[in-house]
């Protein structure tokens, strides 16, 4: 996988109506961003709850289709909200829908509101690193095999068949997430990890993220981050000091995130325009 710096857009789909998020994800292609990004939220967030919050994969699927050339993904699936190998259909089924345009972000799940609310269970955070971790061998076995049987501690499958695979055979997998044990099934797993933590903090993580990499067989130089660099407030010359900043550190997708109140979305165009096509170049050459 590259490791050329790319920039991506998170529009993620509460807070406002269906027709702006259709606008805006085209804006976003228009705007050439490499990335468009999706959350998974079953409500809205922050301190009003009962905003417009639609459903993250049947999203993610008209994001497939409403755009033709950035990869998208989710930022990120939790793995509690749904059963693994179903998702990871839903997955599949959205990268043919986008021609072998996905990337599959997934986490463990961390809202208890969201939880209780939609009756899913929520289990210890350390319960929930396992289930992910589980999820995510079921989910390599399905990738490569023509039938899965699988006997796990909290999933099962029976001679599951799993056709089409990937249009490019893997998805690549981003995955959030900071703690000890996190950091490890990160580096089992993970092609890129995202965080928006400082850039000395994740210098040591995503050393961290490569060595455990290292230890499970693969290559950790391969693994590189994504961080957020821009919420709404900061500045042209704040942004290029992010990235500077993290790219120093192994970060190498650089993610504008739209707030829920839409502040400053307006100069997301000139970001675009202008300061984004100048570190692109100062970047990758």
């Amino acid at each position: 996988m590259t490791q050329v710096s790319t920039f991506g857009i998170v529009i993620e789909p509460q807070h406002w109506s269906w027709k702006d998020n259709i606008e805006h994800w085209k804006l976003g292609e228009d705007l050439g961003f490499d990335s468009i990004w999706l959350n998974d939220h079953f409500n809205s967030l922050g301190d009003n709850l009962d905003n417009d919050a639609f459903e993250a994969s049947t999203t993610f699927a008209a994001l497939a289709m409403a755009t033709t050339k950035p990869q998208i993904g989710v930022l990120t699936y939790g793995n509690s909200h749904r059963n693994p190998p179903i998702l990871y259909k839903e997955i599949v089924t959205v990268d043919h829908m986008s021609g072998g345009r996905v990337i599959f972000g997934i986490g463990a799940g961390w809202s208890e509101q969201e939880h209780l609310a939609y009756s899913m269970p929520f289990p210890s955070p350390g319960e929930r690193v396992a289930r992910l971790d589980e999820a995510l061998e079921i989910l390599k076995l399905l990738e490569t095999q023509k039938r899965t049987t699988f006997e796990g501690t909290y999933y099962t499958l029976k001679d599951a068949p799993f056709m089409p695979k990937p249009v490019h055979g893997h998805l690549p997998i981003l995955m959030g997430g900071g703690k000890p044990k996190m950091l490890k099934v990160i580096g089992k797993y993970a092609d890129i990890w995202d965080a928006s933590i400082p850039p000395q903090d994740y210098k040591v993580s995503l050393e961290t993220i490569r060595k455990h990499a290292n230890d499970f067989g693969r290559d950790g130089s391969k693994i590189y981050g994504s961080a957020r660099v821009w919420f709404g407030k900061e500045s042209a010359d704040e942004v290029a000091a992010s990235v500077r900043a993290y790219h120093a550190v192994g970060v190498r997708q650089f993610l504008i995130k739209y707030p829920n109140d839409r502040t400053g979305i307006e100069n997301v165009p000139d970001l675009a325009k202008t300061l984004i096509p100048e570190l692109r170049k100062e970047l990758n050459g």
